[in-house]
């Protein structure tokens, strides 16, 4: 893998780490909880973070969802354990994706949502900003029910 590439995959893989300890022990309310009433619940969310690995690997390789969707989009999340199955055959797709990139390959530039073109090393970086803004999203909404509900956030794993 490209150094500049690993550097920024490790970064998202950091991430993953977090969100798996934040994912544990969630109850189904929880899952669908909102802060506000305008806010996404953590099932929207993690939804997100599938369509977005997706898009990611699609949009390097020009194919799938890159070619159809054209506003961010959150996939059906039935429960954590389904999340991680489905999140981890995305993120070894991203990873193989990355592992084939090569220095020119950075250059290309790929349509971002229709708001602009990113090189596709500029999509490696924004893919590890994004995985990152989202897991600490998660953590916050945790934490906000954790407090709302008279439980310890200590016990939803985020400290």
């Amino acid at each position: 893998m490209i150094d500049a590439v690993r550097w920024y995959d490790d970064l998202v893989e950091a991430q993953v780490g977090i969100l798996r300890r934040i994912t544990q022990g969630f109850q189904e309310d929880e899952l669908d909880w909102r802060p506000h009433p305008e806010a996404n619940p953590v099932r929207w969310i993690l939804g997100h973070h599938l369509w977005y690995e997706a898009w990611v690997a699609d949009a390097i390789e020009e194919t799938g969802r890159y070619r159809t969707d054209r506003a961010p989009q959150s996939l059906p999340v039935a429960s954590i354990d389904a999340f991680w199955t489905d999140f981890e055959a995305e993120a070894d797709r991203r990873r193989h994706v990355y592992e084939e990139l090569r220095e020119p390959d950075l250059e290309r530039r790929v349509d971002y949502l229709g708001t602009g073109t990113y090189s596709v090393a500029r999509l490696v970086r924004t893919h590890a900003a994004h995985f990152t803004g989202h897991t600490w999203q998660i953590r916050y909404v945790r934490g906000t029910y954790a407090r709302a509900t008279g439980r310890d956030p200590r016990d939803a794993g985020l400290f």
